[in-house]
């Protein structure tokens, strides 16, 4: 039985009219990690007339201008390319979706996989479902390439930052992929927790999650073949979402369907931050080294909002305690935005 752990606070102020008023601020425990947010639904209106929304115009502006010159819209002349060792054509490409080394490499094969290098846009809305799909399967395709190359080279994480709040330095809609010899500390944790859990009450405990997610309904959203969708019970980030694949644990293992899958529930959750005027986003792969591993971990994305794209814009986001010790704290309940989710779900 997983316990959804909830300690409930409250503070009492003088306000500045000199009136006392009240807050009750829930803290919640992550039943597998321990990680700790903290939900004040009680400052909703106010962080949002704080944070504000994405500027349009200055959205379309930046997109006009990038587009020019963007190294993804001409990857194949202004591009990087792999040695003809590990990839003859210099690039592999799927579709429009095309992967090249990244210029400024953190690990032996440090890839940026261009999702459409004809499509320049910087609206979640606008990235096709079948463009996400198919970089993933390029990304499958290199991890394998990479074993090939070295056995060694076993730990990897595909992820995605979308426009400057979200991390990225390039606005044209790219994954990155990671492939090296040690392995994520992030990813590491979760799966080491995932054995001990299933070690200690002889069950998968993301069997059990889906299970006990989809009997409550609070959080759960939507399935779509294996993968299924929730809002996570106690966020590291503003408003997270699980994509997890039920009996597989790593990307090396997905087929077509599961990339679509995953590909068409990314789309409709990064449609629904544009619609709520919060384009920029971030996600990562969590993805086992060892296929043998999906009798106690599944394979999962992890996605977020980031702060509005405009000037000046608040990188709330990353004040001392989720960028020092991992405890985030949100002004809307998971089980609000799961509720959104899944009213639009079908919409979007």
């Amino acid at each position: 039985m997983i316990e959804f752990k909830k300690v409930i606070e409250k503070t009492v102020m003088v306000d500045p009219a000199g009136k006392l008023f009240e807050q009750i601020i829930e803290q919640r425990i992550d039943p597998l990690t321990g990680n700790v947010a903290s939900i004040n639904t009680f400052l909703g209106e106010k962080a949002k007339a704080f944070l504000g929304n994405s500027d349009m115009e200055i959205m379309n502006e930046l997109e006009a201008k990038t587009k020019e010159n963007c190294p993804f819209c001409n990857v194949f002349e202004k591009g990087t390319k792999y040695v003809e060792s590990f990839c003859q054509k210099g690039n592999f490409t799927l579709g429009n979706s095309v992967a090249m080394p990244n210029l400024f490499s953190k690990c032996t094969f440090d890839s940026v996989i261009i999702i459409n290098y004809k499509n320049h846009t910087l609206f979640p809305k606008k990235i096709d479902v079948q463009d996400f799909a198919n970089s993933i399967m390029l990304a499958k395709e290199i991890i394998e390439k990479a074993l090939l190359h070295d056995s060694e080279l076993i730990h990897h994480i595909l992820g995605m930052n979308f426009l400057n709040p979200g991390g990225s330095s390039v606005p044209h809609p790219h994954f990155q992929l990671h492939i090296r010899k040690v392995p994520y500390s992030g990813v590491n944790k979760l799966i080491s927790l995932s054995r001990m859990y299933s070690n200690s009450y002889g069950k998968n405990y993301w069997q059990s999650l889906y299970d006990e997610e989809k009997k409550s309904g609070e959080r759960f959203i939507s399935e779509d073949g294996d993968v299924f969708w929730l809002s996570a019970f106690a966020p590291s980030h503003q408003r997270e979402i699980w994509g997890i694949l039920k009996g597989k644990s790593s990307i090396l293992d997905i087929g077509k369907d599961d990339a679509e899958n995953f590909a068409r529930g990314i789309s409709k959750i990064i449609s629904y931050y544009e619609e709520i005027n919060n384009h920029p986003f971030t996600f990562a792969f969590y993805s086992s080294p060892d296929k043998k591993d999906k009798d106690y971990f599944w394979l999962q994305v992890r996605i977020c909002s980031r702060p509005a794209f405009k000037n000046l814009y608040s990188n709330y986001d990353t004040w001392f305690a989720p960028k020092f010790v991992g405890d985030e704290a949100h002004t809307t309940a998971p089980e609000e935005y799961a509720k959104h989710l899944r009213e639009k779900w079908n919409l979007l």
